[in-house]
Protein backbone atom coordinates (compact mmCIF):
# COMPACT_ATOMS: atom_id res chain seq x y z
CA UNK A 1 0.00 0.00 0.00
CA UNK A 2 1.46 3.40 -1.02
CA UNK A 3 2.57 6.12 1.96
CA UNK A 4 0.01 8.25 1.88
CA UNK A 5 1.33 12.20 2.36
CA UNK A 6 -1.14 15.11 3.30
CA UNK A 7 -0.49 18.75 1.86
CA UNK A 8 -2.73 21.42 3.14
CA UNK A 9 -3.46 24.79 1.56
CA UNK A 10 -3.93 27.87 3.69
CA UNK A 11 -2.16 30.37 2.00
CA UNK A 12 -5.32 32.74 0.86
CA UNK A 13 -5.39 36.00 1.85
CA UNK A 14 -8.62 35.85 3.90
CA UNK A 15 -9.96 39.38 3.90
CA UNK A 16 -13.49 38.84 4.28
CA UNK A 17 -13.03 37.89 7.68
CA UNK A 18 -11.99 41.14 8.44
CA UNK A 19 -9.74 40.46 11.16
CA UNK A 20 -5.90 40.77 12.22
CA UNK A 21 -6.45 37.38 13.41
CA UNK A 22 -5.72 34.72 10.52
CA UNK A 23 -8.38 33.00 8.99
CA UNK A 24 -7.69 29.46 9.89
CA UNK A 25 -6.96 30.38 12.97
CA UNK A 26 -10.32 31.45 14.06
CA UNK A 27 -11.92 29.22 16.56
CA UNK A 28 -14.54 26.59 15.47
CA UNK A 29 -16.56 24.57 18.13
CA UNK A 30 -13.41 25.10 20.26
CA UNK A 31 -10.38 24.37 18.21
CA UNK A 32 -8.80 26.59 15.34
CA UNK A 33 -10.87 25.67 12.30
CA UNK A 34 -7.50 24.71 10.48
CA UNK A 35 -6.95 22.50 13.43
CA UNK A 36 -10.16 20.35 12.52
CA UNK A 37 -8.67 19.75 9.12
CA UNK A 38 -5.62 18.81 11.04
CA UNK A 39 -6.86 16.87 13.06
CA UNK A 40 -8.57 14.55 10.14
CA UNK A 41 -4.84 14.37 8.93
CA UNK A 42 -3.73 12.98 11.51
CA UNK A 43 -6.50 10.61 11.77
CA UNK A 44 -5.92 9.44 8.10
CA UNK A 45 -2.30 8.37 9.53
CA UNK A 46 -0.63 10.37 7.13
CA UNK A 47 3.55 9.60 6.42
CA UNK A 48 3.78 13.55 6.68
CA UNK A 49 1.58 16.89 6.39
CA UNK A 50 3.04 19.81 4.99
CA UNK A 51 0.76 23.36 5.51
CA UNK A 52 1.28 25.66 2.92
CA UNK A 53 0.92 29.43 4.06
CA UNK A 54 1.13 32.85 3.06
CA UNK A 55 4.34 35.19 4.34
CA UNK A 56 2.23 36.71 7.21
CA UNK A 57 0.05 33.38 8.67
CA UNK A 58 3.40 31.26 8.91
CA UNK A 59 4.39 32.47 12.36
CA UNK A 60 1.13 32.10 13.85
CA UNK A 61 0.33 29.28 12.64
CA UNK A 62 3.80 27.43 13.34
CA UNK A 63 3.30 28.54 16.67
CA UNK A 64 -0.12 27.35 17.18
CA UNK A 65 0.80 23.71 16.38
CA UNK A 66 4.84 23.05 16.66
CA UNK A 67 6.82 21.04 14.84
CA UNK A 68 4.50 18.44 14.54
CA UNK A 69 3.65 19.42 10.76
CA UNK A 70 6.02 20.71 7.84
CA UNK A 71 5.49 24.23 6.69
CA UNK A 72 6.09 25.47 3.36
CA UNK A 73 5.74 29.30 2.43
CA UNK A 74 4.09 30.57 -0.95
CA UNK A 75 5.25 34.09 -1.20
CA UNK A 76 3.25 34.76 -3.75
CA UNK A 77 -0.34 33.67 -4.68
CA UNK A 78 -0.48 32.56 -8.00
CA UNK A 79 -3.35 29.28 -7.38
CA UNK A 80 -3.88 26.12 -6.25
CA UNK A 81 -1.34 24.62 -8.20
CA UNK A 82 1.72 26.29 -7.47
CA UNK A 83 0.35 26.32 -4.03
CA UNK A 84 0.90 22.57 -3.76
CA UNK A 85 4.38 23.44 -5.81
CA UNK A 86 5.35 25.48 -2.71
CA UNK A 87 5.16 22.10 -0.56
CA UNK A 88 7.38 20.04 -2.73
CA UNK A 89 11.32 21.00 -0.95
CA UNK A 90 9.15 20.28 2.22
CA UNK A 91 8.23 16.45 1.11
CA UNK A 92 10.76 13.90 2.47
CA UNK A 93 9.52 11.53 -0.41
CA UNK A 94 8.33 11.42 -3.81
CA UNK A 95 6.32 8.25 -4.19
CA UNK A 96 3.44 6.93 -3.17
CA UNK A 97 0.41 9.54 -3.12
CA UNK A 98 -0.65 12.99 -1.54
CA UNK A 99 -3.80 14.28 -0.48
CA UNK A 100 -4.90 17.85 -1.35
CA UNK A 101 -6.92 19.48 1.49
CA UNK A 102 -7.57 22.76 2.52
CA UNK A 103 -6.86 24.87 5.50
CA UNK A 104 -10.26 27.07 5.35
CA UNK A 105 -12.64 23.27 4.89
CA UNK A 106 -12.90 21.91 8.26
CA UNK A 107 -15.74 20.14 7.97
CA UNK A 108 -14.41 17.22 5.71
CA UNK A 109 -14.78 13.52 7.25
CA UNK A 110 -11.89 11.34 7.68
CA UNK A 111 -14.10 8.26 6.00
CA UNK A 112 -15.15 10.46 2.85
CA UNK A 113 -11.34 11.74 2.52
CA UNK A 114 -10.39 8.03 2.76
CA UNK A 115 -12.81 6.76 0.16
CA UNK A 116 -11.26 9.34 -2.15
CA UNK A 117 -8.10 7.55 -1.47
CA UNK A 118 -9.39 3.96 -1.53
CA UNK A 119 -10.96 5.14 -5.04
CA UNK A 120 -7.83 6.06 -6.38
CA UNK A 121 -5.94 3.22 -5.25
CA UNK A 122 -8.29 0.66 -6.73
CA UNK A 123 -8.81 2.18 -9.93
CA UNK A 124 -5.14 2.97 -10.62
CA UNK A 125 -5.73 6.30 -11.32
CA UNK A 126 -3.19 9.45 -11.40
CA UNK A 127 -5.94 12.02 -10.05
CA UNK A 128 -8.49 10.92 -7.60
CA UNK A 129 -11.10 13.85 -7.08
CA UNK A 130 -13.92 14.30 -4.02
CA UNK A 131 -16.72 15.71 -5.92
CA UNK A 132 -20.35 16.27 -4.54
CA UNK A 133 -24.21 17.22 -6.63
CA UNK A 134 -25.30 20.60 -5.48
CA UNK A 135 -28.42 21.60 -7.71
CA UNK A 136 -28.54 24.16 -8.59
CA UNK A 137 -24.75 24.63 -8.23
CA UNK A 138 -23.00 28.02 -8.14
CA UNK A 139 -19.52 29.16 -8.07
CA UNK A 140 -18.49 25.41 -8.24
CA UNK A 141 -15.87 23.86 -10.82
CA UNK A 142 -17.62 21.06 -12.91
CA UNK A 143 -16.87 17.57 -13.30
CA UNK A 144 -17.26 16.41 -17.06
CA UNK A 145 -17.85 13.00 -18.13
CA UNK A 146 -17.80 11.88 -21.31
CA UNK A 147 -20.60 9.11 -22.49
CA UNK A 148 -19.29 5.75 -20.58
CA UNK A 149 -19.25 8.08 -17.24
CA UNK A 150 -15.46 8.59 -17.26
CA UNK A 151 -13.91 11.99 -15.68
CA UNK A 152 -12.46 13.92 -18.69
CA UNK A 153 -11.92 17.06 -17.00
CA UNK A 154 -13.08 19.90 -14.19
CA UNK A 155 -14.26 23.07 -16.02
CA UNK A 156 -14.20 26.16 -14.03
CA UNK A 157 -17.81 27.49 -13.86
CA UNK A 158 -16.76 30.98 -15.48
CA UNK A 159 -14.96 28.60 -18.81
CA UNK A 160 -18.48 26.06 -18.83
CA UNK A 161 -20.16 25.52 -22.00
CA UNK A 162 -23.92 26.27 -21.16
CA UNK A 163 -24.34 22.57 -21.22
CA UNK A 164 -21.34 21.89 -18.72
CA UNK A 165 -22.91 24.81 -16.83
CA UNK A 166 -25.91 22.35 -15.67
CA UNK A 167 -24.04 19.56 -14.82
CA UNK A 168 -24.68 19.55 -10.94
CA UNK A 169 -21.80 17.64 -10.30
CA UNK A 170 -19.51 19.68 -8.87
CA UNK A 171 -15.42 19.57 -7.82
CA UNK A 172 -15.02 20.23 -4.02
CA UNK A 173 -11.52 21.19 -4.30
CA UNK A 174 -10.20 17.70 -2.31
CA UNK A 175 -7.66 15.52 -4.33
CA UNK A 176 -5.71 12.91 -4.42
CA UNK A 177 -2.39 12.18 -6.70
CA UNK A 178 0.05 9.79 -7.31
CA UNK A 179 2.93 11.25 -5.93
CA UNK A 180 5.25 10.20 -8.45
CA UNK A 181 3.17 12.18 -10.97
CA UNK A 182 2.02 14.58 -9.29
CA UNK A 183 5.16 16.36 -8.56
CA UNK A 184 6.75 16.52 -12.17
CA UNK A 185 3.32 17.26 -13.64
CA UNK A 186 2.93 20.52 -11.61
CA UNK A 187 5.82 22.19 -13.28
CA UNK A 188 3.35 21.28 -16.34
CA UNK A 189 0.54 23.14 -15.61
CA UNK A 190 -0.39 26.37 -18.33
CA UNK A 191 -0.33 29.63 -16.60
CA UNK A 192 -4.42 30.48 -17.00
CA UNK A 193 -4.48 33.42 -19.45
CA UNK A 194 -7.17 35.28 -17.55
CA UNK A 195 -6.18 35.35 -13.70
CA UNK A 196 -2.56 34.35 -14.45
CA UNK A 197 -2.84 31.24 -12.28
CA UNK A 198 -2.23 28.02 -11.66
CA UNK A 199 -4.96 25.58 -11.43
CA UNK A 200 -4.49 22.34 -9.18
CA UNK A 201 -7.83 21.38 -10.91
CA UNK A 202 -6.05 21.32 -14.59
CA UNK A 203 -4.15 18.10 -14.00
CA UNK A 204 -7.46 16.24 -14.41
CA UNK A 205 -7.71 16.80 -17.89
CA UNK A 206 -3.63 16.60 -18.38
CA UNK A 207 -3.70 12.94 -16.55
CA UNK A 208 -6.66 11.86 -18.98
CA UNK A 209 -4.66 13.72 -22.35
CA UNK A 210 -1.35 11.16 -21.01
CA UNK A 211 -3.11 8.09 -19.94
CA UNK A 212 -6.15 8.06 -21.53
CA UNK A 213 -9.78 7.73 -19.63
CA UNK A 214 -9.55 6.40 -16.28
CA UNK A 215 -6.81 8.21 -15.66
CA UNK A 216 -8.98 10.35 -13.14
CA UNK A 217 -11.55 9.39 -11.08
CA UNK A 218 -14.54 10.57 -9.02
CA UNK A 219 -15.66 9.79 -5.70
CA UNK A 220 -19.69 11.89 -4.91
CA UNK A 221 -19.72 12.56 -1.62
CA UNK A 222 -23.06 12.35 0.28
CA UNK A 223 -23.04 15.41 2.13
CA UNK A 224 -21.85 18.20 0.24
CA UNK A 225 -21.35 19.97 3.67
CA UNK A 226 -18.37 18.54 3.65
CA UNK A 227 -16.93 20.94 1.28
CA UNK A 228 -18.27 24.22 2.74
CA UNK A 229 -15.19 26.59 2.53
CA UNK A 230 -15.15 29.31 5.16
CA UNK A 231 -14.06 32.92 3.89
CA UNK A 232 -16.36 35.10 6.15
CA UNK A 233 -17.96 35.09 9.40
CA UNK A 234 -21.60 34.00 8.34
CA UNK A 235 -19.87 30.90 6.73
CA UNK A 236 -17.70 30.42 10.30
CA UNK A 237 -21.36 30.37 11.65
CA UNK A 238 -22.83 28.15 9.34
CA UNK A 239 -20.29 25.96 9.42
CA UNK A 240 -20.44 25.84 13.53
CA UNK A 241 -24.05 24.91 13.48
CA UNK A 242 -23.02 21.85 11.15
CA UNK A 243 -20.38 20.75 13.40
CA UNK A 244 -22.24 21.02 16.42
CA UNK A 245 -25.29 18.86 14.73
CA UNK A 246 -22.47 16.82 14.18
CA UNK A 247 -21.20 16.38 17.61
CA UNK A 248 -24.70 15.98 19.25
CA UNK A 249 -25.61 13.34 17.12
CA UNK A 250 -22.19 11.78 17.73
CA UNK A 251 -22.74 11.83 21.73
CA UNK A 252 -26.68 10.90 21.41
CA UNK A 253 -25.75 7.82 19.59
CA UNK A 254 -23.24 7.11 22.54
CA UNK A 255 -25.60 7.29 24.92
CA UNK A 256 -26.09 10.76 25.95
CA UNK A 257 -29.21 12.55 26.40
CA UNK A 258 -29.72 16.06 25.21
CA UNK A 259 -33.41 17.33 26.15
CA UNK A 260 -32.96 20.01 23.56
CA UNK A 261 -29.75 19.56 21.15
CA UNK A 262 -30.49 23.25 19.51
CA UNK A 263 -29.50 24.74 22.62
CA UNK A 264 -26.64 23.20 23.67
CA UNK A 265 -23.49 24.21 22.96
CA UNK A 266 -20.83 21.15 23.41
CA UNK A 267 -17.02 21.76 22.15
CA UNK A 268 -14.82 19.12 20.33
CA UNK A 269 -12.40 18.04 22.08
CA UNK A 270 -15.59 17.74 25.29
CA UNK A 271 -15.59 14.11 26.29
CA UNK A 272 -19.44 12.89 27.96
CA UNK A 273 -20.11 9.45 29.97
CA UNK A 274 -22.91 7.31 28.84
CA UNK A 275 -26.80 8.21 30.40
CA UNK A 276 -25.37 11.83 31.36
CA UNK A 277 -28.43 14.26 31.00
CA UNK A 278 -27.77 17.58 29.41
CA UNK A 279 -30.15 20.51 29.93
CA UNK A 280 -30.90 23.16 27.66
CA UNK A 281 -28.66 26.41 27.73
CA UNK A 282 -25.47 24.28 28.65
CA UNK A 283 -22.23 25.01 26.96
CA UNK A 284 -19.50 22.45 27.43
CA UNK A 285 -16.31 24.20 26.08
CA UNK A 286 -12.19 23.46 25.37
CA UNK A 287 -11.40 20.12 26.89
CA UNK A 288 -14.35 19.66 29.85
CA UNK A 289 -14.87 15.87 30.60
CA UNK A 290 -17.88 14.68 32.47
CA UNK A 291 -18.51 11.49 33.54
CA UNK A 292 -21.68 9.08 33.82
CA UNK A 293 -24.74 9.81 35.06
CA UNK A 294 -24.25 12.93 35.64
CA UNK A 295 -27.14 16.13 35.07
CA UNK A 296 -25.44 19.37 33.59
CA UNK A 297 -27.80 22.33 33.48
CA UNK A 298 -30.18 24.13 32.59
CA UNK A 299 -27.73 27.03 31.81
CA UNK A 300 -24.29 25.61 33.09
CA UNK A 301 -21.04 26.88 31.68
CA UNK A 302 -18.10 24.75 31.67
CA UNK A 303 -14.72 25.48 30.74
CA UNK A 304 -11.64 22.93 30.86
CA UNK A 305 -13.65 21.53 33.68
CA UNK A 306 -13.64 17.57 35.12
CA UNK A 307 -16.63 16.64 36.46
CA UNK A 308 -17.34 12.83 38.24
CA UNK A 309 -19.59 10.24 37.93
CA UNK A 310 -23.44 10.82 39.13
CA UNK A 311 -22.81 14.67 39.84
CA UNK A 312 -25.72 17.02 39.21
CA UNK A 313 -24.29 20.54 38.19
CA UNK A 314 -26.89 23.83 37.22
CA UNK A 315 -26.83 27.39 36.89
CA UNK A 316 -23.56 27.40 37.02
CA UNK A 317 -19.85 28.71 35.60
CA UNK A 318 -17.30 26.46 36.16
CA UNK A 319 -14.24 26.87 34.47
CA UNK A 320 -10.92 24.89 35.24
CA UNK A 321 -12.23 23.04 38.29
CA UNK A 322 -13.15 19.16 39.42
CA UNK A 323 -16.12 18.09 40.62
CA UNK A 324 -16.11 14.99 42.34
CA UNK A 325 -18.47 12.40 41.25
CA UNK A 326 -22.00 12.30 43.26
CA UNK A 327 -21.55 16.01 43.94
CA UNK A 328 -24.55 18.18 43.75
CA UNK A 329 -23.65 22.19 42.50
CA UNK A 330 -26.49 24.48 42.95
CA UNK A 331 -26.60 27.81 42.21
CA UNK A 332 -24.79 30.55 43.71
CA UNK A 333 -21.84 27.94 44.65
CA UNK A 334 -18.59 30.36 45.48
CA UNK A 335 -15.99 28.13 43.41
CA UNK A 336 -12.76 29.26 43.96
CA UNK A 337 -10.41 26.43 44.03
CA UNK A 338 -9.78 23.67 42.11
CA UNK A 339 -11.64 21.16 43.83
CA UNK A 340 -14.72 21.40 45.47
Amino acid sequence: MPELGIVVIAAGKGTRMRSALPKELHQLCGRPMIGHVLAMADALAAAYTVVVLSDEKLGPVREAFGPRYAYAVQHEQLGTGHAVLQARPAVPFTSGEVLVLYGDTPLLRPATAQAVVALRRARGALVGIMSMHVPPPSGYGRIVRNTQGEVTAIVEERNATPEQFAITECNSGVMCFDAAWLWQALDRIPRNPVKGEYYLTDLAEMAVAERGPGAAVAFAADDPTEALGINDRAQLAEAAAVLRGRIAQGFMEAGVTLIDPAASYIDADVTIGRDTIIWPGTLLLGHTQVGTNCQIGPHATLIDATVGDGARVRHMLIDHVNVPSMADVRPHTDITTNDL
